[in-house]
């Protein structure tokens, strides 16, 4: 799913947004450098497949939070999880870690 597709189903859902760009960041580190408009809102993605490489989930959490794969593993009933890989995150969510 695109970023145009992502704000369409958003506005077809009635979830009022914002968007607001800045520079890439790498980590939650990096984030501290950058000024945006809403930092208690600040967020962090992760990336993660199955153990087969057949599932992905990308996970948002505020950039506070720390997450446990193997609740989530639990909780959403998945196979084993890890990180994507860099190849998987350009290939599935086109973006260049």
């Amino acid at each position: 799913m695109n970023k145009e597709k992502i704000y369409n189903l958003i506005k077809e859902l009635g979830i009022w947004y914002e968007t607001e760009e800045h520079k890439a960041v790498y980590n939650m580190e990096d984030l501290s450098e950058v000024k945006i408009k809403y930092p208690e809102y600040d967020a962090k993605n992760l990336f993660v497949r199955d153990d087969k490489k057949k599932e992905y989930y990308l996970i948002t959490v505020k950039g506070d939070k720390r997450v446990d794969l193997n609740k989530f593993k639990e909780e959403q009933k998945t196979r084993r999880l890890s990180f994507a890989s860099p190849n998987d995150l350009e290939n599935i969510m086109k973006l260049i870690p």
